[in-house]
């Protein structure tokens, strides 16, 4: 009887912890600089949702957002968060002038600025059909674009140099690191700016 009661008591907790992970999946995904070229690439759908923690209407927002990744309308949407004051060069990427900024993410060609009405039916209503009318951003307002792509290039260098520095500061100390990364930098520079000149002269 006593193992009964322990393979049941097993059992519910393995149900739980079942439930927790796929509400965890159904969750809002936080998408930082270095999650966010996986987070748009994988050809779904993707509401994105820049905030600030100390934004009043960002907080008043997550249940909204919570409801729509939960599938409380016609189906699970991909939602994700990202922290403007901390990914400023995302933030910059797409423009974003103030909190909270909806994005939402048909295609990579496909980028929709939304500044609807912020509650579970309006925001409902856009992601099912309502996206079909809204106006998509310029190749040169996309984040995907050329602009925005030099942007993320420009991001992805400079977290590479901050990851080389942290990596090569334990074994050369900080000084000495600083500047192997400031010399490759330069090096890097010198071979995307000039080198081309010199093939095309």
């Amino acid at each position: 009887r006593l193992a009964a009661v322990m393979v049941a008591r097993r059992a519910v907790a393995l149900l739980a912890a079942c439930a927790v992970g796929a509400a965890r999946e159904r969750g809002v995904a936080e998408v930082t600089t270095r999650t966010f070229e996986a987070a748009t690439s994988k050809g779904t759908p993707l509401l994105l949702v820049f905030y600030a923690p100390w934004c009043g209407h960002c907080r008043r927002l997550d249940p909204v957002l919570q409801q729509l990744a939960g599938g409380d309308g016609d189906g699970a949407y991909e939602v994700a968060r990202v922290d403007g004051t901390e990914h400023r060069v995302l933030a910059q990427r797409f423009g974003v002038r103030g909190f909270p900024s909806l994005y939402y993410i048909r295609s990579r060609s496909e980028v929709i600025a939304y500044d609807g009405g912020r509650g579970f039916a309006e925001l409902d209503a856009f992601l099912r059909r309502g996206y079909k009318t809204w106006k998509r951003l310029s190749p040169l307002k996309s984040p995907f674009g050329p602009v925005g792509r030099a942007k993320g290039w420009c991001a992805a260098a400079g977290l590479a140099a901050f990851d080389a520095h942290a990596r090569l500061a334990t074994s050369l100390g900080d000084i000495a690191a600083a500047a192997v990364v400031a010399f490759l930098g330069l090096a890097l520079l010198i071979g995307v700016l000039v080198v081309p000149l010199l093939v095309l002269s």
